[in-house]
């Protein structure tokens, strides 16, 4: 068997691992690059390219003796994708070298300024180009309770290049007996850590996602977070609840429950909170999470915006039709009829069995396949478009998602007869691919036969 899971590696940051699928298709095998991202490649504009997020915790993992209070570990998060930043070859790698400079600011005065000399290392020219890999790095700062400004800036040293951001950062008081939540941590994934790294939190990894745009084949929100000043003994009487909140002020989901939470120390609790969004519409929501009290009464909030794009099971429960006309580059003429055919009340499963029989590490989690071709079929519709055809319809888009992105694209904007044409060259298959752009409004069509092959 070929492996084709996802490898990261922590060289002050986590990064997008290229790997190689072999998958079938049509009674041919095409290589399949894959990278992990974000909820990554379906959860960033490109046109940005650069977040960054926050979130605090109480210092040492504790509140302060006597209720001095303590203070906060102030987690900063930023992610940027690898065409924002420029790559020079360094043996037989490619490296990026980039400064990071932080201030903070209180009452408009300077309250702390660091700053950080950092490289991040790929594999291959594809990935310095790539518009779906990213590095994900978090640096912590020690601060008091109080309201700040973070000034942040990315150098890029091999361009000049100055990406900027600022964040409003607010930090409660720690102080007095009310129970207070930390910074809540949304996150990407949470999983078992073997290795300790700097994403290690009560033996597990948490990779923030510091977009908050969710919406991946997982269909999963994760958060972690921490509760100070609460009574061990009686936790028990308190109510946790969690809601994500619509534009609308509809409430679309809600947990409530006793608290479940995990002691950590005398009157410190934690917990890793699992949403399904699979059944959630795409849109912008707050989460909040509140503690009540016996008596119902609000003692501790916390919320959070973000953001639901492309969920895949709600789309097969709301547009089916839909969701089996994506498949049909990776679906056979057979599956494609038994789908189409599938009762109401069978669609879902039909749609997860489908995947499950096209998974090439049935062992795992993770469906490599299904994540990369929804990948492939997101960026095809956001860069191949025209008129009123979606992308993956287009002769580009279906070249791009069985394909993967070329090693080299020649383009010809104005030749061949007045008409625009480009090639598309896949080195590694030894075959090209001919476009032209028959109307001259930037339809590109197929021109067979295109490399010799019908």
């Amino acid at each position: 068997m070929m492996d084709i899971s996802p490898k990261f590696s922590y060289n002050k940051s986590m990064k997008g691992k290229i790997v190689f699928l072999v998958l079938s298709f049509f009674l041919f095998f095409i290589p399949f690059s894959f990278s992990q991202t974000d909820f990554g490649y379906l959860e960033e504009p490109e046109e940005k390219g650069f977040f960054l997020d926050y979130a605090y915790f109480s210092e040492n993992g504790s509140v302060g003796k006597e209720g001095k209070g303590d203070n906060w570990r102030l987690e900063l998060y930023y992610k940027i994708f690898n065409h924002k930043l420029t790559f020079v070859k360094d043996q037989d790698r490619f490296k990026a070298s980039y400064e990071i400079e932080m201030v903070l600011f209180s009452k408009n005065k300077q309250f702390t300024a660091s700053s950080y000399d950092e490289e991040y290392m790929v594999d291959s020219y594809q990935e310095t180009q790539s518009y779906a890999s990213f590095l994900i790095n978090q640096i912590d700062l020690s601060v008091p309770e109080g309201e700040y400004k973070l000034s942040f800036k990315l150098i890029d040293h091999n361009s000049n290049q100055v990406i900027e951001s600022e964040k409003k950062i607010s930090l409660p008081s720690l102080k007095g007996n009310e129970p207070v939540f930390s910074g809540l941590e949304l996150a990407r994934s949470v999983k078992e850590d073997q290795d300790s790294s700097k994403f290690t939190k009560r033996g597990k990894e948490v990779i923030p996602s510091v977009s908050h745009i969710f919406g991946d084949s997982e269909s999963l929100l994760w958060i972690y977070f921490e509760l100070y000043n609460l009574n061990i003994i009686a936790a028990k009487d308190y109510l946790l609840i969690y809601e994500l909140e619509a534009a609308d002020k509809s409430i679309v989901f809600k947990d409530t429950s006793r608290t479940t939470l995990l002691p950590l120390a005398a009157q410190v609790f934690y917990d890793f909170k699992k949403i399904g969004i699979s059944e959630i519409p795409e849109g912008s929501y707050t989460l909040r999470l509140k503690l009540l009290d016996k008596k119902g009464k609000d003692r501790a909030k916390a919320q959070k915006e973000l953001k639901i794009e492309w969920s895949l099971l709600y789309q097969v429960k709301t547009d089916y039709p839909k969701a089996v006309d994506l498949l049909r580059y990776v679906a056979l003429g057979k599956e494609l009829k038994e789908l189409k055919e599938a009762k109401e009340e069978e669609r879902v499963k039909k749609w997860l069995d489908f995947w499950k029989s096209k998974d090439p590490t049935p062992d795992t989690p993770e469906n490599e396949l299904k994540d990369e071709y929804y990948k492939r079929v997101k960026y095809a519709n956001e860069h191949f478009r025209i008129y009123n055809k979606e992308g993956y319809k287009t002769d580009m888009g279906m070249v791009y998602i069985k394909f993967g992105p070329p090693d080299e694209v020649d383009r010809h904007p104005f030749e061949l007869s007045s008409r625009a044409y480009q090639i598309w060259y896949y080195y590694r298959l030894n075959r090209r691919f001919l476009f032209v752009d028959v109307t001259g409004y930037g339809e590109y069509e197929l021109q067979y036969p295109y490399d010799g092959r019908r």
